[in-house]
């Protein structure tokens, strides 16, 4: 899959999310490539386009440790249940260097699960892992 119809699915997917969750699910999402340059900004979607560069190594701390000692297969996911503010929520591998982070800025996942948002939209996600299984995004 190429970056721009990966960036179609995406918003699909959390457009999806918010309609069956009944209300925002993630109102947050970057794609980052792993290469030899490093990492690399790919897409991104979000309310904090200025900060999120200079923030990212932080917010992610609460998923790396949730991926401590995994290597996530394409299609694959993890999340981070009490990660508050701006910390990602969740993490899904959508290619051999491609990871997709997830993020609700207001809530964690454990106030989306209470609010019972996450029940109706864990299926758009899964299915979203599953199209990035058998088709992941090839670096540009």
């Amino acid at each position: 899959m190429n970056l721009t119809d990966a960036r179609t699915l995406i918003t699909r997917c959390a457009e999806r999310m918010d309609t069956l969750g009944g209300g925002v699910v993630f109102d947050e999402w970057a794609v980052v490539t792993l290469g030899a340059g490093g990492a690399k900004l790919a897409a991104y979607a979000g309310p904090r386009v200025e900060s999120f560069r200079r923030r990212f190594n932080a917010d992610i701390r609460p998923l790396q440790a949730e991926l401590e000692g995994r290597q996530l297969q394409v299609g694959e996911f993890a999340f981070a249940p009490q990660a508050e503010g701006t910390a990602y929520d969740a993490c899904v591998r959508i290619g051999r260097g491609a990871y997709l982070w997830w993020n609700n800025t207001q809530a964690t996942l454990e106030d989306i699960r209470a609010r019972g948002s996450w029940l109706p939209a864990q299926k758009v996600f899964a299915d979203l892992c599953e199209v990035f299984r058998s088709d992941p995004l090839e670096q540009e």
